[in-house]
């Protein structure tokens, strides 16, 4: 065991050697020192926003969700309640600190999932998020076409971010000013890809159902609802070597080999040489209404 001191909150940590990759000999130790350094890069993406905790206590092979807040959580750590459909409520976390993160990471949450709204106004979505996910595709397909999907929206006046997932796709992201409802972002999100799919009829669907995509890529729109996460960026994937979901430059796209390109091992090299790429992300916000505009 041991005691990390940030600011005046002290976390005790403990089974810091234990293997959670077992082929990479990634310790648990190696996780929570990877949060705490990518902390203050990794915070404004994830602060005010719930999260789903993705956790392998034992190895990246057995692994499970968990929502709610335990209740021996510290109580420095910030909370917010959601209400359930069938009643009750939801009391999930919220990680605005560093001491928060690597708590997390203590608690061998290797993934945190991210909402697409932010607590102040939970049910008015900042982010539309569109997942290029290859099946039978090459990355490098993927690539090729989340490129042409760029200037579609470059057509409609939309700025937007890209990312990889970390495990097998990339992430479109289109930042939001808030003042439209998830149906509504949902809606434009169906309306953008259907255009894209127009396009490019032999190549994607809309079709939820697998067995019914006939070898074609899914554009998946289906995080754009309430409640619904993406996979925060800089979050470690429960992938041997811990790949990372990585922001990138549109011009990097072309020259990214694989969606785990970029890992617990190589990221701070990377971040070393070039600004993080989002970091204007918040001063591209748009709206539902605008872009719908341009869609009409």
């Amino acid at each position: 065991m041991a005691k990390i001191k940030i600011g005046s909150i002290e976390i005790q940590t403990s089974n810091e050697k234990k293997i959670l990759f077992p082929k990479s000999k990634i310790t648990k130790g190696d996780l929570i020192d990877y949060y705490a350094k990518i902390s203050d890069i990794m915070i404004p993406y994830i602060a005010n926003r719930p999260v789903t905790m993705h956790r392998f206590p034992n190895s990246i092979h057995e692994g499970f969700f968990y929502k709610d807040a335990a209740s021996y959580f510290p109580k420095w750590m910030k909370r917010f309640k959601v209400a359930k459909k069938e009643g009750g409520h939801t009391n999930y976390i919220v990680c605005n600190n560093k001491a928060s993160l690597v708590y997390l990471a203590n608690q061998a949450v290797i993934t945190p999932h991210i909402w697409l709204s932010q607590i102040d106004k939970i049910k008015f979505p900042d982010r539309m998020i569109f997942d290029f996910d290859p099946e039978k595709q090459t990355f490098k397909t993927i690539c090729k076409f989340v490129l042409k999907f760029k200037k579609l929206l470059d057509s409609f006046d939309i700025t937007s971010f890209v990312m990889t997932t970390g495990s097998r796709g990339l992430h479109v992201v289109i930042p939001l000013d808030k003042s439209a409802t998830f149906k509504e972002s949902k809606k434009c999100a169906k309306l953008i890809a259907q255009e894209f799919i127009k396009m490019y009829p032999d190549d994607f669907t809309m079709e939820v159902r697998k067995n019914k995509r006939q070898g074609k890529i899914f554009l998946d729109t289906l995080r754009n609802e309430f409640a619904q996460t993406g996979v925060a960026p800089y979050a470690v994937r429960a992938i041997e070597k811990a790949p990372v979901a990585t922001p990138l430059e549109w011009r990097e796209v072309s020259k990214t080999s694989s969606a785990q390109k970029f890992n617990i091992n190589n990221i701070f090299k990377r971040l070393s040489r070039k600004k993080d790429p989002w970091h204007s992300i918040q001063d591209h916000k748009t709206s539902i209404k605008k872009i719908m505009t341009h869609l009409r």
